[in-house]
Protein backbone atom coordinates (compact mmCIF):
# COMPACT_ATOMS: atom_id res chain seq x y z
CA UNK A 1 0.00 0.00 0.00
CA UNK A 2 1.45 3.75 -0.75
CA UNK A 3 3.17 5.63 2.14
CA UNK A 4 0.27 9.01 2.61
CA UNK A 5 2.55 12.12 1.54
CA UNK A 6 1.60 15.89 1.07
CA UNK A 7 3.79 16.26 -1.21
CA UNK A 8 2.19 13.51 -3.82
CA UNK A 9 1.45 15.71 -7.09
CA UNK A 10 -1.49 13.17 -8.08
CA UNK A 11 -4.30 14.88 -5.93
CA UNK A 12 -7.53 13.91 -6.32
CA UNK A 13 -10.45 15.91 -5.28
CA UNK A 14 -13.87 14.19 -6.12
CA UNK A 15 -15.35 16.77 -3.53
CA UNK A 16 -14.53 20.18 -5.57
CA UNK A 17 -13.28 21.55 -1.80
CA UNK A 18 -10.21 22.44 -3.43
CA UNK A 19 -11.77 24.27 -6.47
CA UNK A 20 -14.47 26.11 -3.39
CA UNK A 21 -11.46 27.27 -1.45
CA UNK A 22 -9.23 28.69 -4.41
CA UNK A 23 -12.81 30.42 -5.50
CA UNK A 24 -12.89 32.07 -2.01
CA UNK A 25 -9.33 32.79 -0.58
CA UNK A 26 -9.53 30.02 1.86
CA UNK A 27 -13.32 30.49 2.50
CA UNK A 28 -12.55 34.47 3.78
CA UNK A 29 -10.55 33.35 6.79
CA UNK A 30 -7.21 34.48 5.86
CA UNK A 31 -9.04 37.69 5.38
CA UNK A 32 -11.14 37.73 8.57
CA UNK A 33 -8.02 37.01 10.43
CA UNK A 34 -6.36 39.95 9.56
CA UNK A 35 -9.67 42.18 10.01
CA UNK A 36 -9.41 40.61 13.37
CA UNK A 37 -5.39 41.24 14.05
CA UNK A 38 -5.48 44.49 12.74
CA UNK A 39 -9.07 46.38 12.84
CA UNK A 40 -7.53 49.16 15.17
CA UNK A 41 -4.58 50.21 12.96
CA UNK A 42 -4.57 52.43 10.53
CA UNK A 43 -5.68 51.87 6.92
CA UNK A 44 -1.88 51.19 6.25
CA UNK A 45 -0.78 49.00 8.68
CA UNK A 46 2.64 48.41 6.90
CA UNK A 47 3.02 51.98 8.13
CA UNK A 48 1.73 51.50 11.72
CA UNK A 49 3.72 49.97 14.46
CA UNK A 50 1.85 46.47 14.09
CA UNK A 51 -0.12 45.55 17.58
CA UNK A 52 1.47 42.29 19.29
CA UNK A 53 -0.86 41.76 22.37
CA UNK A 54 -4.32 40.46 21.69
CA UNK A 55 -6.89 39.04 23.99
CA UNK A 56 -7.30 35.80 24.43
CA UNK A 57 -10.73 35.13 22.69
CA UNK A 58 -8.43 36.84 19.52
CA UNK A 59 -5.36 34.31 19.98
CA UNK A 60 -8.42 31.51 19.85
CA UNK A 61 -9.47 32.42 16.56
CA UNK A 62 -6.02 32.79 15.45
CA UNK A 63 -5.25 29.03 16.66
CA UNK A 64 -8.26 27.97 14.76
CA UNK A 65 -7.84 29.96 11.56
CA UNK A 66 -4.07 28.60 11.42
CA UNK A 67 -5.17 25.15 11.85
CA UNK A 68 -7.45 25.41 9.24
CA UNK A 69 -4.50 27.04 6.96
CA UNK A 70 -2.81 23.94 8.10
CA UNK A 71 -4.71 21.72 7.43
CA UNK A 72 -5.84 22.52 3.90
CA UNK A 73 -1.82 22.84 3.25
CA UNK A 74 -1.75 19.27 3.86
CA UNK A 75 -4.52 18.32 1.68
CA UNK A 76 -3.57 20.22 -1.18
CA UNK A 77 -0.04 22.27 -0.44
CA UNK A 78 0.01 23.54 -4.05
CA UNK A 79 -3.31 25.07 -3.81
CA UNK A 80 -2.54 26.33 -0.35
CA UNK A 81 0.67 27.63 -1.30
CA UNK A 82 -0.62 29.56 -4.44
CA UNK A 83 -3.54 31.11 -2.66
CA UNK A 84 -1.55 32.69 -0.07
CA UNK A 85 1.27 33.39 -1.96
CA UNK A 86 -0.50 35.51 -4.71
CA UNK A 87 -0.40 39.07 -4.42
CA UNK A 88 -2.30 40.86 -1.53
CA UNK A 89 -3.24 37.59 0.41
CA UNK A 90 0.94 37.36 0.67
CA UNK A 91 1.44 40.68 2.39
CA UNK A 92 -1.52 40.12 4.45
CA UNK A 93 0.09 36.41 5.58
CA UNK A 94 3.15 37.69 6.14
CA UNK A 95 1.94 40.99 8.60
CA UNK A 96 -0.64 38.16 10.09
CA UNK A 97 2.66 35.60 10.75
CA UNK A 98 5.33 38.19 12.11
CA UNK A 99 2.09 40.15 14.61
CA UNK A 100 1.42 36.57 16.14
CA UNK A 101 5.12 35.78 16.43
CA UNK A 102 5.58 39.09 18.46
CA UNK A 103 2.55 38.02 20.72
CA UNK A 104 4.39 34.78 21.12
CA UNK A 105 7.57 37.21 22.45
CA UNK A 106 5.48 38.97 24.85
CA UNK A 107 2.84 35.98 25.88
CA UNK A 108 3.48 32.56 26.29
CA UNK A 109 0.98 30.75 24.14
CA UNK A 110 2.97 27.34 22.35
CA UNK A 111 -0.40 25.95 20.79
CA UNK A 112 -0.32 29.79 18.81
CA UNK A 113 3.53 29.50 17.97
CA UNK A 114 3.45 26.46 16.96
CA UNK A 115 0.95 26.61 14.50
CA UNK A 116 2.53 29.96 12.78
CA UNK A 117 5.93 27.64 12.76
CA UNK A 118 4.04 24.91 10.91
CA UNK A 119 2.33 27.40 8.25
CA UNK A 120 5.15 29.35 7.97
CA UNK A 121 7.24 25.99 6.65
CA UNK A 122 3.87 24.77 4.40
CA UNK A 123 3.87 28.53 2.82
CA UNK A 124 7.81 28.40 1.80
CA UNK A 125 8.62 24.28 0.86
CA UNK A 126 9.53 24.09 -2.31
CA UNK A 127 8.46 27.59 -2.86
CA UNK A 128 11.27 30.10 -4.15
CA UNK A 129 8.97 33.28 -4.21
CA UNK A 130 7.16 32.81 -1.37
CA UNK A 131 10.47 32.21 0.29
CA UNK A 132 11.44 35.82 -0.68
CA UNK A 133 8.06 36.83 1.05
CA UNK A 134 8.94 35.96 4.87
CA UNK A 135 12.12 37.48 4.81
CA UNK A 136 10.91 41.15 3.34
CA UNK A 137 9.11 43.25 4.87
CA UNK A 138 9.80 45.31 8.66
CA UNK A 139 12.60 44.11 10.27
CA UNK A 140 12.41 41.81 12.22
CA UNK A 141 11.29 39.98 9.56
CA UNK A 142 9.29 36.97 9.77
CA UNK A 143 12.15 34.98 8.60
CA UNK A 144 14.15 36.49 11.88
CA UNK A 145 11.75 36.21 14.24
CA UNK A 146 11.81 32.72 13.63
CA UNK A 147 15.91 32.43 14.51
CA UNK A 148 15.25 34.69 17.57
CA UNK A 149 12.97 32.63 19.44
CA UNK A 150 13.88 31.12 22.63
CA UNK A 151 16.65 29.15 23.07
CA UNK A 152 14.80 26.16 23.61
CA UNK A 153 13.84 26.01 20.26
CA UNK A 154 17.24 24.95 19.33
CA UNK A 155 18.12 22.56 21.95
CA UNK A 156 15.05 20.73 22.56
CA UNK A 157 14.19 17.73 20.50
CA UNK A 158 10.73 18.17 21.14
CA UNK A 159 10.78 21.61 20.21
CA UNK A 160 13.19 21.59 17.56
CA UNK A 161 10.93 18.99 16.04
CA UNK A 162 8.47 22.50 15.35
CA UNK A 163 10.88 24.44 14.42
CA UNK A 164 13.88 22.69 12.11
CA UNK A 165 11.65 21.85 9.74
CA UNK A 166 10.41 25.39 8.67
CA UNK A 167 13.43 26.74 8.93
CA UNK A 168 14.73 24.35 6.40
CA UNK A 169 11.80 24.89 4.26
CA UNK A 170 12.01 28.35 4.44
CA UNK A 171 15.58 28.96 3.32
CA UNK A 172 16.53 25.38 1.21
CA UNK A 173 18.28 26.68 -2.23
CA UNK A 174 18.11 30.24 -0.85
CA UNK A 175 21.52 32.07 -0.61
CA UNK A 176 19.62 35.22 0.88
CA UNK A 177 17.40 33.47 3.54
CA UNK A 178 20.45 30.93 4.71
CA UNK A 179 23.07 33.95 5.03
CA UNK A 180 19.83 36.15 7.42
CA UNK A 181 19.74 32.71 9.26
CA UNK A 182 23.57 32.54 9.57
CA UNK A 183 23.50 35.32 11.41
CA UNK A 184 21.29 33.89 14.32
CA UNK A 185 22.29 29.95 14.57
CA UNK A 186 24.76 27.47 13.11
CA UNK A 187 23.34 26.05 10.01
CA UNK A 188 25.21 22.58 10.87
CA UNK A 189 22.32 22.37 13.60
CA UNK A 190 19.95 21.93 10.56
CA UNK A 191 22.31 19.74 8.84
CA UNK A 192 22.63 17.39 12.02
CA UNK A 193 18.90 17.41 12.72
CA UNK A 194 18.29 16.35 8.72
CA UNK A 195 20.95 13.29 9.44
CA UNK A 196 19.52 12.39 12.50
CA UNK A 197 15.79 11.68 10.70
CA UNK A 198 17.57 10.51 7.47
CA UNK A 199 19.18 7.54 9.66
CA UNK A 200 16.24 6.35 11.36
CA UNK A 201 13.47 6.76 8.16
CA UNK A 202 13.20 3.09 7.82
CA UNK A 203 11.44 3.27 11.55
CA UNK A 204 10.04 6.81 9.80
CA UNK A 205 8.45 4.73 7.32
CA UNK A 206 7.14 2.22 8.98
CA UNK A 207 5.27 4.55 12.07
CA UNK A 208 4.92 7.82 10.81
CA UNK A 209 3.31 7.03 7.59
CA UNK A 210 -0.13 6.51 7.36
CA UNK A 211 -1.75 4.41 4.57
CA UNK A 212 -2.74 6.41 1.56
CA UNK A 213 -6.36 7.97 2.23
CA UNK A 214 -6.01 8.49 6.16
CA UNK A 215 -5.25 11.73 7.47
CA UNK A 216 -2.00 12.45 9.37
CA UNK A 217 -1.93 11.85 13.16
CA UNK A 218 -1.61 14.50 15.63
CA UNK A 219 1.78 14.60 16.14
CA UNK A 220 2.55 13.17 12.14
CA UNK A 221 1.98 16.36 11.21
CA UNK A 222 5.66 17.38 12.53
CA UNK A 223 7.63 14.78 11.25
CA UNK A 224 10.06 16.13 8.93
CA UNK A 225 9.08 13.70 5.83
CA UNK A 226 6.04 15.43 5.95
CA UNK A 227 7.14 19.00 6.13
CA UNK A 228 9.94 18.40 4.01
CA UNK A 229 9.98 15.91 0.75
CA UNK A 230 12.41 13.00 2.02
CA UNK A 231 13.98 13.06 -1.75
CA UNK A 232 15.62 16.14 -1.23
CA UNK A 233 16.83 15.60 2.61
CA UNK A 234 20.59 14.67 1.26
CA UNK A 235 21.00 17.74 -0.73
CA UNK A 236 19.55 19.81 1.75
CA UNK A 237 22.24 18.45 4.26
CA UNK A 238 25.03 19.23 1.64
CA UNK A 239 23.53 22.52 1.19
CA UNK A 240 23.37 23.75 5.26
CA UNK A 241 26.80 22.01 5.53
CA UNK A 242 28.49 24.56 3.10
CA UNK A 243 30.03 27.76 4.19
CA UNK A 244 28.51 30.61 2.34
CA UNK A 245 31.41 33.84 1.89
CA UNK A 246 30.17 36.37 3.61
Amino acid sequence: MRSYSIFDDNRQDPTGLTAALQATDLAGVLHMLYCVLFHGTLSDPSTASPKESYAQNTVQVAIQSLRFFNSFAALNLPAFQSIVGAEGLSLAFRHIASSLLGHCSHVSCESLLHEVIVCVGYFTVNHPDNQVIVQSGRHPTVLQKLCQLPFQYFSDPRLTKVLFPSLIAACYSNLQNKIILEQEMSCVLLATFIQDFAQTSGQADNQSYQPKGKCLGSQDYLELANRFPQQAWEEARQFFLKKEKK
